[in-house]
């Protein structure tokens, strides 16, 4: 019984060798199967197209490509039967030759080829209109803080007769007028024109009639006078005659005035009269007459009217119908009346008037005077005093 089960024992041990060798033997079937396909593969990948010709392929024989296939063959056999147990090799830090690094390039450009490709143009030009937008706005800060600042303009009317030159004549009337508009104010003050005050051209003498100043040294003679009775700083200045009055009216189609004071006037064209009360739609030589009268009433009445009339003339230029009358107006006054006023002073007037002010109308009060048998309209200090303190405004137009 214990022969049976010992020949049992030893023919069910043959039994698993065999089956174990016949697991094995499948095993190395599948591996070189499996090695058969990848050489097929990669011989198939490394063969060139029927018909492509390749300058290094081309030149191996079939002779010297045998011994590399089956080597090839018995390297992959060995590397697929032996297990590795090695441990995986740590990167040096040694540089690899130029073959092995050599990698095919890729279509897309590298980080450093994009760095350093030129960027496109439109940041650029952002930048540059963002910094223009900044100087435009700037600007325009600027010309609305200039524009709306208080401007001070002398009117001088010179008595030169038609056809007679300015060079020796005197001023007839004075208007020193300051325009306010950010207190939407008019500040309007007339000098008569026998005041006696210094005379910046006259040094040897301690004064004089403040028409003799147009005579002596002209425009620039007059405004240092003005400026030193009314300690206001003077900004521009416009000198006017009959004649270029009359055809600055008529240029920009006549105005309209109401008569403070009923009179009647010879004019170059004939005799007008005027009542109280009465709206007259006046022409260059009307506005003329009715504007340099005055034997009826005093000189301070007479620059009242001149101011009616310069006020008229305003409000035609800001009325829609008279917008396009400026330019032609404003190149008149410039080659024909030696206007000095530049654009942004021109918008400060412009700016005033429109908003309708209040015209605060002031005269250089005074006494008649004989000095040396000569006549003179002496200005009373509490007059000029209160005249200057007027004028002297702050940047927001508030008297300081």
């Amino acid at each position: 019984m214990k022969d049976d089960q010992r020949l049992s024992r030893i023919e069910r041990r043959k039994r698993e060798l065999e089956q174990q060798e016949l697991e094995a033997s499948r095993l190395n079937d599948e591996q070189s199967s499996n090695e058969r396909t990848d050489i097929n593969e990669a011989s198939r990948l490394k063969e060139p197209d029927e018909g492509a010709e390749h300058p290094f392929l081309n030149e191996r024989s079939p002779e010297t490509s045998k011994p590399n296939q089956e080597a090839s063959k018995k390297r992959r056999k060995r590397m697929l039967r032996m297990p590795s147990f090695s441990k995986p090799k740590r990167k040096t830090s040694r540089p690899k030759s130029n073959h092995a690094t050599q990698q095919p390039k890729s279509s897309k450009p590298s980080r450093r080829e994009v760095d350093q490709s030129p960027k496109p143009s439109s940041k650029r030009k952002r930048k540059w209109k963002g910094k223009v937008a900044l100087l435009l706005i700037l600007m325009l800060l600027v010309a609305g803080y200039v524009a709306t600042s208080p401007f001070t303009f002398l009117i001088m009317g010179s008595d030169a007769r038609v056809g007679e030159s300015l060079s020796g004549s005197r001023t007839d009337s004075l208007q020193l007028m300051e325009f306010v508009p950010r207190s939407r104010t008019v500040q309007n003050v007339s000098i008569p024109r026998d005041t006696y005050t210094a005379i910046p051209c006259e040094p040897d003498r301690e004064g004089d009639k403040i028409t003799h100043a147009f005579a002596y040294g002209g425009a620039d003679c007059t405004v240092g006078a003005v400026e030193g009775l009314t300690d206001a700083s003077v900004d521009g200045q416009v000198v006017i005659t009959f004649e270029s009055f009359m055809e600055l009216i008529d240029l920009i189609g006549g105005v309209n005035v109401t008569a403070t004071h009923s009179f009647s006037e010879k004019g170059f064209n004939q005799t007008y009269e005027y009542t109280e009360g009465v709206s007259y739609a006046m022409d260059g030589d009307m506005a003329l007459a009715y504007a340099r009268h005055r034997k009826t009433d005093t000189d301070g009445a007479r620059s009242n009217r001149q101011t009616e009339v310069m006020t008229a003339v305003a409000e035609k230029l800001a009325s829609p119908s008279g917008w396009t009358k400026i330019p032609a107006m404003y190149r008149f006054m410039k080659e024909e009346m030696g206007l000095e006023m530049n654009i942004l002073q021109m918008a400060s007037v412009g700016l005033t008037m429109i908003s309708n002010p209040d015209v605060n109308k002031m005269q250089v009060e005074g006494q008649d005077a004989y000095i040396n048998n000569v006549y003179y309209y002496e200005p009373l200090e509490e007059s000029v005093q209160s005249i200057r303190e007027a004028l002297d405004l702050s940047m927001w137009g508030t008297v300081r």
